[in-house]
């Protein structure tokens, strides 16, 4: 690989001074400021590199100016100062064929077209640091893959996901004929204000031994099995893959019978507060609910804890878009957190968190060269469960990540193998390049 520019490429139209200061929403404030990082692959789009990367550098640009706090700085832990600093974008050419990767789609190989040392690592500056950065990366064959690392603490993957799906319509339509709707960027912190509240303070980045992470591929007939096992319950899709991972993994962490495995499942509150709220609303619009599992638990009587879990959650969100929310109800909210779950750490039981990035519409994405072929991400945080959409719709693509010894176990699970293939090669067709 050669990097062979570099440049900050900043909003298209200055941010007016009455937006100067982005505010963020409770939820922000309190979340950890890691990048998240999300990967798309294209085929060749038969033009010229230079072209493209002016066409891209003119499209994120505008693209920017709706998204005006990405191109500005923290200014502290409560708001974003939206100076109109810009947003790093690095170009690189790679000396073989995107066939190459795809074939090869390991953590090692992905981790290098990412803005070096970027994916899920912690803001060192928030004041200085980059909202988002972009990296991209053309292949011999004039293969594409975009590469978007961003800081949570702006916002969950709804908005990376939004962001791209905008970027990529205005790249297709330069003629202005279709414009993107506007993000809804003060939605959030309407929902939930941080006001007089305390400043919570960030939850600590877990620190990383050893994490390997791996992609295990479902697909839609294996999971139509596995859901007819949690027969007589009806489970979805996200259950019972979710329930075959815990199960797995408590035989990896080498648990005994007598412990337990808690799993701290991200839920999106977009569509489960009352009244819902948009999807294109920007910020952390999320909560968690905790369900446990151990050695005996069969798949039907794992998904029920988790749907149990779910309407217990679902419950309390119904309070959420309602009027009247106070300090007990941000004391309440904050006790279903992740980084909330003191008893596990007081008795060293092992949490996993499980977040969803499925139906996300990310493959819609087309920059004017086609759809991705693939869209993949990584990750080396312990622990740390991803699901994601296959292309096709039907099947899953779950990122595992776990210390070296457990993921020894885990991906050789004969029980994990009758369903999931390892890193298996991404199918596509010849033509597509």
């Amino acid at each position: 690989m050669e990097l062979i520019y570099k440049e900050t490429v900043k909003p298209s139209s200055p941010t007016p001074p009455h937006l100067k200061t982005y505010p963020l929403s409770f939820m922000d404030v309190k979340t950890t400021p890691n990048y998240v990082p999300l990967l798309y692959f294209y085929r060749s789009n038969h033009q010229l590199l230079e072209s493209t990367v002016a066409l891209l550098k003119k499209s994120l640009s505008e693209a920017l100016s709706l998204y005006y706090p990405i191109a500005g700085r923290f200014r502290d832990q409560v708001a974003i100062h939206c100076n109109d600093q810009g947003v790093p974008l690095l170009i690189a050419t790679i000396k073989t064929n995107l066939s190459h990767i795809l074939n090869n789609p390991t953590h090692a190989n992905l981790l290098p077209l990412f803005p070096q040392n970027l994916p899920w690592s912690a803001m060192q500056n928030p004041r200085d640091d980059a909202i988002l950065a972009i990296q991209i990366n053309f292949f011999s064959c004039g293969g594409i893959a975009i590469a978007l690392c961003m800081s949570h603490k702006f916002s969950d993957i709804s908005a990376l996901f939004n962001f791209v799906n905008d970027w990529a319509s205005i790249t297709k339509n330069q003629n202005h004929s279709l414009l993107p709707s506007p993000p809804l960027l003060h939605a959030g912190v309407s929902l939930f204000p941080q006001g007089d509240f305390p400043v919570y303070p960030e939850p600590p980045y877990p620190e990383i031994h050893n994490s390997v992470c791996k992609r295990f591929v479902f697909q839609g007939s294996k999971i139509d099995s596995l859901k007819a096992m949690a027969a007589p319950v009806h489970a979805t899709r996200i259950q019972v893959v979710t329930a075959l991972i815990c199960k797995c993994a408590i035989s990896a962490l080498g648990l005994s019978p007598n412990t337990q495995l808690l799993s701290s499942v991200a839920v999106n509150l977009r569509n489960r507060i009352d009244p819902p709220i948009p999807n294109k609303t920007i910020g952390n619009m999320i909560s968690f609910f905790v369900f446990s599992s151990s050695q005996t638990d069969q798949l039907p009587e794992l998904v029920s804890k988790m749907k149990q879990g779910m309407e217990g959650s679902e419950a309390q969100m119904k309070k959420y878009g309602g009027k009247g929310r106070d300090l007990d109800f941000i004391a309440e909210f904050v006790k279903g957190d992740a980084g909330e779950v003191p008893e596990a750490e007081d008795l060293k039981i092992p949490v996993m968190i499980m977040s969803s990035w499925c139906r996300f519409s990310m493959y819609e994405a087309d920059f004017g060269w086609g759809k991705p072929v693939w869209i993949a991400s990584v990750s080396n945080v312990p622990n740390l469960v991803v699901f994601m959409d296959a292309r096709d719709g039907k099947g899953m693509e779950v990122i595992v990540t776990m210390e070296e010894q457990h993921m020894a176990r885990f991906e050789c699970d004969h029980h994990l193998l009758q369903y999931a293939s390892v890193d298996p090669p991404v199918q596509f067709q010849q033509n597509d390049f």
